[in-house]
């Protein structure tokens, strides 16, 4: 046991973020023997990294035929030293919480808007036409050039992300607020599947 590695390898050096995987009750309406799930952690992986794939793979397969499946992404990565201290703190403060629940906890310290490290933001643009969406970045590069976009698509619509904040004043004269809600710190879904029958 002396020599086994636990694991404890340092991630200082590279950004972390929050990832979700989640099974919800609104796009399972109707499946057999459904029962929602979810799963929290923080990585450094990457997005496309074949690893976190895998893992939402397997997510995937665990769930019942006709399952559909979300993985979200921080659109910010975060401060491992802010996490750091705020999990020392609740530690402390919570000497009875059950550590076989760290990871999802890890996932909310790190999830709080006070420890992003970036300060990207993102609008849920709940309109189901790229065109539009281009558009939308169009009008945003018009307010500000310096601000880059970029569009992911989403199982219904688009996230559109920015690489930081402008005055949205101008943006919401043309484009209606409920139809492009502005998130500034949120997880963005980057993969859906449905497990098959």
């Amino acid at each position: 046991m002396k020599n086994f590695k636990w694991g404890t390898e340092s991630f200082n050096e590279s950004p972390v973020y929050v990832v979700l995987f989640v099974s919800r009750n609104k796009d399972n309406v109707g499946v057999e023997n459904f029962e929602q799930r979810r799963m929290s952690f923080i990585t450094h992986k990457e997005i496309d990294d074949s690893r976190l794939i895998r893992d939402f793979e397997n997510f995937v397969s665990n769930g019942v035929p006709g399952e559909t499946c979300r993985m979200y992404y921080s659109i910010n990565a975060r401060d491992t030293k802010k996490i750091y201290k705020d999990l020392v703190h609740f530690l402390i403060d919570e000497p009875d919480f059950n550590l076989c629940d760290i990871a999802p906890k890890l996932a909310g310290i790190a999830a709080s808007k006070g420890n992003a490290l970036t300060k990207h933001w993102m609008f849920d643009f709940d309109i189901n036409d790229l065109n539009k969406a281009n558009e939308f970045c169009d009008d945003i590069k018009t307010i500000d050039p310096e601000v880059e976009t970029t569009i992911h698509k989403t199982p219904n619509a688009y996230a559109i992300i920015t690489n930081r904040g402008f005055d949205t004043r101008k943006l919401y004269e043309k484009w209606d607020s409920k139809l492009t809600e502005l998130k500034r710190d949120d997880l963005v879904c980057v993969r859906w599947k449905t497990k098959e029958e």
